[in-house]
């Protein structure tokens, strides 16, 4: 057996394990959820301006809104800093407009 396919054969029972609840290696990162809603709305934004914004598509966004699927990536970066600091992003965003 070739050393991948033995590799590939530890990697899945160490999954096994872990799915079982038992001691392994496995690091579990937990990735907290972002208010899209929330955070367009703290912009006082329209869904396409926002998802101009987040450079997606409106029915992504709206996906994204109903947490039928989850941002990620640059976007989802822009969604926290918008959570945590609205204000200096529509400062941000006001400066570029007027540029």
């Amino acid at each position: 057996m070739s050393d991948f396919a033995q590799e590939l054969i530890a990697s899945m029972e160490e999954a096994v394990a872990h799915a079982q609840g038992k001691k392994t290696g496995v690091r579990v990162h937990a990735i907290e959820p972002v208010d899209v809603k929330k955070a367009r709305k703290a912009l006082d934004m329209t869904q396409p301006d926002f998802a101009l914004l987040l450079g997606t598509s409106v029915s992504g966004l709206q996906k994204w809104e109903q947490g039928k699927r989850y941002p990620g990536g640059a976007a989802r970066t822009l969604i926290r800093l918008i959570e945590r600091a609205p204000e200096a992003v529509k400062e941000a965003l006001d400066e570029r407009n007027s540029a």
